[in-house]
């Protein structure tokens, strides 16, 4: 008679959980010096918060700890050694079209056809804002269908430092602008939304707005040519106004809206976002 296989289920379950609750602990003990004082703070008490939690957790439920359930509701397998998360992916951008099309009047304008084969590095323009808004609305556009089953990928030049939120990104598809990453996805038919003004937008102050910065991940297309990769260009309109990039302060984008409202300016402005390749 067969061995019943549930308790081996089990088993690979609960060291799954395990290796995800010391991955969390990891990520939280991480060091993150160029986050300045606020940063630093918000951190220090999510890693205080998380001891306490996981403690009280360990003694309700017999060791399991609370990295290991919230881990397994919330980490199921990546999609591959990039760490993609197709079905994640494609909620997000579902929830954000509808949303960037209320907020922020997004449209298309007489854009030109993607290949139908092959990788594609779409190269964009980007706002001063460090966070990747750009990736993720955008890419909740082209993701309507005209991909087929072609991966959907951006390259963003530096994912955030805080626990959780580059690991969040990676599951999204949005990967560090890197020659390797760039090289590997074209080569396998991926669609690769580039930023490659990179780190010098971020000092383009709301005066200077769409006035191109230097290339600073020229490697891009250097991978996308070892790739045999399409380079199609594109430009949106309306990011850089959503964002007015005011100044800084002790290393802190201003705007308008941001730290004024506190987390809610970090939504941009609701002046309307056109997209063109």
């Amino acid at each position: 008679m067969p061995a019943d296989p549930a308790p081996k289920v089990r088993d690979l379950f609960a060291a799954r959980l395990g290796n995800l609750d010391q991955r969390i602990a990891r990520e939280l003990e991480r060091g993150a010096a160029s986050l300045g004082p606020a940063g630093q703070f918000v951190l220090d008490a999510t890693r205080e918060a998380w001891r306490a939690g996981s403690a009280v957790a360990d003694a309700v439920f017999g060791g399991r700890g609370l990295g290991a359930l919230l881990a397994s509701a919330t980490a199921p397998p990546p999609l591959d050694e990039l760490g993609f998360d197709r079905a994640l992916a494609s909620l997000v951008r579902d929830a954000t079209r509808p949303l960037a099309r209320v907020w922020l009047g997004m449209h298309e304008h007489r854009s030109a056809p993607l290949p139908s084969a092959g990788g594609v590095l779409v190269v964009m323009n980007r706002s001063a804002w460090p966070l990747p808004v750009e990736p993720l609305v955008l890419a909740s556009f082209l993701a309507d269908g005209r991909l087929g089953d072609r991966t959907l990928a951006a390259a963003w030049t530096k994912l955030p430092e805080l626990p959780f939120a580059s690991d969040w990104l990676r599951r999204l598809g949005i990967v560090e602008a890197t020659a390797d990453n760039t090289r590997a996805l074209l080569e396998r038919g991926a669609v690769l939304l580039a930023f490659p003004e990179g780190d010098d937008a971020c000092a383009r102050t709301y005066d200077r707005r769409y006035r191109t910065a230097p290339f600073g991940d020229a490697g891009l297309f250097a991978a996308a040519r070892d790739a045999g990769a399409c380079v199609v260009p594109g430009a949106v309109v309306g990011n850089e106004e959503g964002y007015a990039l005011l100044g800084r302060i002790a290393g802190w984008p201003v705007t308008p809206q941001f730290p004024l409202l506190g987390p809610l300016g970090l939504l941009p402005l609701p002046i309307a976002w056109s997209l063109r390749l």
